[in-house]
């Protein structure tokens, strides 16, 4: 599905009103309706027979009158706490302002945080939840101190647990969460599509679980070549997986090269090569120095070997591969520049530039202008962009999605920038993000085993099938089976083999798989 910037979806949401002719009040009421059962099931009334809803001035606020209304209907006990005077509010929360004025309910207008934090202390945390209905779909720049913070953070600080309606109110998608005061929401329902907002930089946690819900807006209202940013989801690769034919043999799915591993790091390469093998590559050669030979051999006896001791020995030997993979474990040292200059130089076929094969660029940005000789993905962490990009780790965490799409627009590059929901992204500006993977991925090798799964997908399936498709593929199984791993090894004992030993079951288990955004 489409991750929406506020925008675009404040321009869905008027395409509907205004093309489709569906009236904006029917579209909140079907927010509602949406809303309440999600948070009545997260908050049965016999547990949490209370509700505070709050409310501010625009539609988000009309969203949570209406689903306060709703909740009055099913039983709850509601207090609502408007943030502006009625005259103030949008046309369609005064509709649903009126509505409950009419049943005979009050609705309290909040001047000052002292007025709330007196509502707040006469409620039982254990029995009470909170309906975040104060902005909406984000904030353009971080909260000023005043009336707003001072409501959230008395908010924060009650132990009530929060319903946001849409996004926490005080995150935004221009801005880090830490760069101001934001709700902490225990469950958040994003309406009708995810939002930018929900991931930047890590937002996630602030908005709990994630729910996303149809709201009656026309999925043919977005645009797929706009609306640029999309969650990878199983269907989105599923032809990858389809069943192999009955007289394929090993060379119908490719040959990766990997040139990976040191003296001090031998296992970098060990991982990444037998990680390629894992994920489906019909063979796979590493090239090792004679002193490491014997450790793949051992190791995994499935691993070729190419004896190379200096980077010319590459020269004149790589037409024979599928795919290339370099720099896991190979240090930040001259052979590395030398290797990752002659593969710029000679290749033709794809090529993935990892771990040390980035460091070694940050003082050469002018290697990266043969990138358009082959694919040519890059696969960095935060450290590792920041030093491509010259960017301090915090200025990408306030705006990765900007300055990703820049770098790999710029330099015509495919871009894998790992992380928390790590994202892929295309030379033309497409950015896919990752939905799988969990803490426990936090762990050395962790790297090399994605950049080698990277290149057994690429040595499979391109050119047959979207550069695109086959990294977000890859990026999305990495993840999952990191997550079936967890669930044997638990997080804290999660080690890079184990990430190894899932992928054919993350494979086996796709249809299984369960988004952390849909469902009850």
């Amino acid at each position: 599905m489409n991750i929406l910037l506020k925008a675009w979806m404040r321009a869905v949401d008027s395409a509907a009103i205004d093309s489709y002719g569906i009236p904006s009040i029917v579209l909140m009421e079907n927010a509602a309706k949406a809303c309440v059962a999600l948070f009545a099931a997260e908050f049965p009334r016999n547990r949490f027979p209370d509700c505070l809803v709050l409310v501010g001035k625009g539609n988000n606020g009309g969203d949570g009158l209406a689903i306060g209304r709703l909740l009055l209907e099913r039983g709850y006990g509601v207090r609502f706490l408007l943030l502006a005077a009625p005259d103030q509010i949008s046309p369609d929360a005064r509709t649903n302002y009126d509505i409950i004025r009419a049943q005979d309910c009050d609705i309290e207008i909040i001047t000052s945080a002292v007025k709330l934090k007196k509502i707040l202390a006469t409620c039982d945390a254990n029995e009470t939840f909170l309906v975040d209905a104060i902005f909406g779909t984000g904030l353009d720049r971080p909260l000023a101190p005043g009336l707003y913070a001072e409501i959230i953070e008395a908010v924060n600080r009650s132990g009530i647990a929060v319903a946001a309606v849409d996004i926490p109110s005080g995150l935004g998608e221009d801005f880090a969460p830490e760069a101001g005061i934001h709700i902490r929401a225990r469950i958040t329902a994003a309406l009708h599509s995810l939002k930018w907002a929900h991931f930047n930089a890590d937002g996630s946690p602030a908005c709990g679980r994630i729910r996303v819900l149809d709201i009656g807006i026309p999925k043919d209202l977005e645009n797929d070549e706009k609306h640029f940013i999309r969650l990878t989801e199983p269907a989105d690769f599923k032809v990858l997986l389809a069943k192999r034919k009955a007289a394929a043999h090993k060379g119908s799915f490719g040959h990766a090269l990997v040139i990976a591993g040191s003296g001090e790091k031998p296992g970098a390469g060990i991982l990444a090569s037998y990680a390629a093998l894992r994920a489906g590559a019909g063979l796979c050669t590493a090239a090792v120095s004679m002193s490491n030979r014997d450790l793949y051999v051992l190791a995994h006896p499935e691993v070729m070997t190419l004896a190379c001791e200096k980077p010319e020995e590459l020269s004149g030997k790589l037409s024979g591969f599928s795919c290339i993979l370099a720099g896991p474990g190979m240090g930040a040292r001259l052979s590395t520049l030398k290797t990752v200059s002659l593969l710029l130089n000679e290749s033709r076929q794809p090529l993935v530039l990892d771990a040390d094969a980035l460091n070694v660029l940050q003082d050469q940005p002018g290697l990266l202008q043969t990138s358009g000789l082959r694919p040519l993905v890059l696969t960095p962490h935060l450290g590792e962009f920041a030093r491509l990009t010259g960017k301090t780790i915090k200025e990408i965490q306030g705006d990765r999605l900007t300055l990703a799409r820049e770098f790999a627009m710029k330099h015509s590059v495919f871009l894998v920038l790992k992380g928390q929901h790590t994202l892929t992204v295309t030379p033309s500006g497409r950015v896919w993000v990752n939905q799988t993977g969990n803490p426990g991925m936090a762990t050395a090798g962790s790297g090399d085993v994605l950049a080698g799964m990277i290149a057994g997908f690429m040595a499979q399936f391109h050119p047959k099938h979207p550069m695109e498709m086959i990294l977000a593929a890859a990026v999305f199984l990495h993840g999952f089976a990191g997550d079936l791993a967890a669930q044997q090894t638990g997080e804290m004992g999660l080690i890079a083999s184990d990430i190894i030993a899932f992928i054919p079951k993350s494979v086996l288990k796709i249809n299984e798989f369960q988004s952390q955004f849909f469902g009850s």
